[in-house]
């Protein structure tokens, strides 16, 4: 697992959303990886793993992955799904943040 994620954290800080990454060749790594993420955000939820595996999802709606219909497809879904718990944990992590007594 840690391979895993240090492999994912060093391709979501060199590449951005949506584009193709050469070290996840096919659709099939790239749903690994999305698999491999997500397992560790059930077992951790973090906004960091939120993240990565919402970056994971708009790579998987790059062009050289539209392998067929239905990946298009799990990537769109995906995405929605994704951006959401990520607006979800940046909500939560708003909320539990105080705010400085000099903001009153």
């Amino acid at each position: 697992m840690a391979n895993c994620n240090k492999q994912l954290n060093n391709s979501q800080q060199q590449y951005g959303a949506g584009e193709y990454d050469p070290d996840l060749p096919n659709a099939n790594a790239v749903m690994a990886a999305i698999c491999c993420v997500s397992s560790q955000y059930i077992v951790h939820p973090s906004a960091d793993l939120a993240m990565l595996v919402a970056d994971l999802a708009h790579k998987l709606t790059a062009p050289q992955y539209a392998e067929s219909k239905l990946v298009t497809e799990v990537a769109k879904r995906l995405v929605y799904q994704w951006d959401e718990i990520v607006r979800e944990q940046q909500a939560s992590l708003m909320d539990a943040t105080p705010l400085s007594e000099s903001l009153h």
